[in-house]
């Protein structure tokens, strides 16, 4: 059982447009530091249960808490001594997995010769891509092979060695993949003598621990697994995670001898997940960029508010000025409208622009150009200020337009068209687009559906919206 943090861009759409204060800085760096604690604190005790419920004994736990903390400590001090030992452990967790696939023991031995063979070879003159394609098919057959020699009773009885050849010569091809990948990687960093000697410290360093010994191995796994959280996390999120809070947690529950339920393990996991994806919220509502496109819209909207007394702001936070009244009944929600506009970020330049008329219902389009068409009647012209929260919010829209921005919009509405095709709610129908973004929306409900059943996410499908 092996626990993986997902993380992912939560839309955190706020109700009300409630930007009337600049933001606090000092305050909302202390609060970015307290729930980057949190979240290391809460971790650590999901990641120490897991542990604790695989080694139950006193001497296991010692082991693996001991083995733990070296590698995060090595991890700190030295960084190719550690990339070394990250190509060990990465080793370890593919043996696992073709033992758990095949029900075959990789050769430690084999794969450390063919690694370090590899990695010291500089003759090859083959390109990297066609070496790894060309190692990568040799690993599928060779895969091959074992499961029709495993499947065929007679022949493995008649050929019993058979079986540890093929098993050695997949240790081999895996060594060669990481010698070929990992000797290319420092090549293009240019890495000095004394690195590369590090990095073979930290690899043979690694390889030379008992392999019986899984509290010690999976010690060490846990190290590299921490790393690779906290990369996801500085990479989406800009936000560090606090080593020292992770493994005094995952110390604290190694230490005591109860052995946790499948049950508590649950109850702590939950309890993670869900601060987890509020820490997510908090991180992407006040990192630099968001607060940036926040102000620039502040700004901007106060701009327009003050020197144009024809603007009106809602109650919703929308700005708007009616540039030319309409005649008639204003239009209702599944009404199919004709309607002319464009779009223009806040310093002018246009990021879409109709053509020529086109026809949507106000059901379908981001909640600020609906509440904008609901006010209009045919005929009218309409300059409406979308801030963020009745636009796209914290997702942004494909390249053109980015999380948190406010928008603008000149509107006129040529009437409706009763020979468009009947509109349907925004649950129903494809939302027609002002901004022409269809890879970008079609990837985002892919990952969304790709996402939907990790316990990670919690993510809710939303309207589509314009």
């Amino acid at each position: 059982m092996k626990k993986i943090f997902v993380f992912i861009a939560v839309a955190a759409f706020v109700s009300s447009f409630a930007m009337a204060q600049e933001p606090d800085l000092e305050q909302i760096a202390k609060m970015r530091t307290a729930k980057a604690d949190s979240t290391s604190m809460m971790m650590g005790k999901v990641y120490g249960t897991q542990a604790a419920m695989t080694h139950t004994t006193t001497e296991a736990r010692k082991e693996y808490l001991k083995a733990f903390s070296e590698a995060m400590n090595i991890d700190q001090q030295d960084e190719n001594y550690r990339d070394g030992a990250n190509v060990a452990e990465q080793f370890y967790r593919n043996a696992e997995g073709v033992n758990r696939q095949m029900g075959v023991n990789m050769s430690r031995k084999v794969f450390a010769q063919a690694f370090l063979t590899r990695y010291n070879d500089t003759t090859s003159t083959t390109s990297i891509n066609d070496e790894m394609r060309q190692i990568n098919n040799d690993a599928k057959r060779l895969m091959g092979e074992i499961d029709a020699l495993k499947k065929d009773s007679a022949e493995l009885l008649a050929q019993p060695g058979l079986l540890g050849i093929l098993t050695d010569s997949l240790s081999q091809n895996m060594g060669t993949f990481f010698g070929a990948q990992i000797q290319n990687m420092h090549k293009q960093k240019k890495l000095g003598e004394s690195a590369t000697s590090r990095f073979i410290d930290g690899f043979n360093s690694s390889l030379s621990i008992d392999e019986s010994n899984k509290p010690v191995i999976d010690g060490r796994l846990l190290a590299s697994d921490f790393r690779n959280i906290e990369q996801g996390i500085k990479r989406q999120l800009s936000m560090g995670l606090n080593r020292d809070v992770f493994v005094a947690a995952v110390a604290e529950v190694l230490n005591d001898p109860k052995v946790p339920t499948d049950e508590e393990f649950k109850a702590i996991d939950a309890k993670t997940q869900a601060y987890v994806k509020e820490t997510q919220a908090f991180a992407l509502e006040n990192s630099p960029e968001a607060l940036t496109q926040k102000g620039l819209g502040k700004k901007y909207l106060e701009n327009q508010l003050e020197k144009d007394p024809e603007f009106i702001q809602a109650p919703s936070g929308l700005v708007y000025k009616i540039v030319k009244p309409g005649t008639g009944t204003k239009f209702k929600e599944t009404d199919k409208i004709k309607v002319m506009y464009k779009g223009t970020h806040v310093d002018g330049s246009t990021f879409d622009e109709s053509k020529e008329p086109v026809t949507f219902a106000p059901n379908q389009v981001v909640p600020g150009f609906k509440e904008a068409l609901l006010m209009m009647s045919p005929g009218a012209k309409m300059t409406a200020i979308l801030p963020y929260n009745l636009a796209y919010g914290s997702r942004g829209a494909g390249q053109s337009i980015k999380p948190f921005e406010t928008l603008v919009f000149e509107i006129e509405t040529l009437g409706i068209d009763d020979s468009a095709p009947a509109a349907k709610p925004a649950s129903q129908a494809a939302a027609k687009q002002p901004v022409k973004d269809e890879k970008a929306s079609n990837g985002a409900s892919k990952a969304a559906k790709k996402t939907s059943s990790k316990k990670a996410t919690g993510k809710k499908t939303s309207k589509k919206r314009k």
